[in-house]
């Protein structure tokens, strides 16, 4: 038996080790699902009309109204143009703005922008 193999039994053997094993595995799996859901997120189109600076507009859609917490936290990734409903407008969004965003669960879908003005 290896060392590793005895560490893991002994470890695995306590009540705190199968504790901290479940976890790992659970925050894996979170990890995982979040990744694979964020890629259908995002619709077609998406990026395809960059202004001068390379950046984009996107409508982000929520399954709620758009709180001041939603607003902070997608601000992050662009300015913000106005809501419509459930859907907040971003605009100089780029694509890795896209990915970080899909991969919250609180976002249904990212559209391409459409002008306010």
């Amino acid at each position: 038996m290896s060392r590793l193999t005895w560490i893991l039994r002994k470890v695995l053997s306590t009540i705190g080790g199968r504790t901290l094993a479940m976890l790992i595995v659970l925050i894996l799996a979170y990890q995982v699902w979040i990744g694979v859901t964020a890629m259908s997120k995002v619709a077609d189109g998406v990026g395809e009309e960059l202004d001068r600076r390379g950046t984009f507009t996107v409508d982000v859609v929520l399954g709620f109204p758009p709180e001041r917490f939603h607003m902070l936290e997608l601000q992050a990734y662009g300015r913000v143009q106005g809501t419509t409903d459930n859907v907040l407008h971003l605009r100089n969004v780029t694509q890795e703005d896209v990915d970080a965003m899909a991969r919250k669960y609180w976002i249904k879908e990212i559209r391409p922008g459409r002008s306010l003005r």
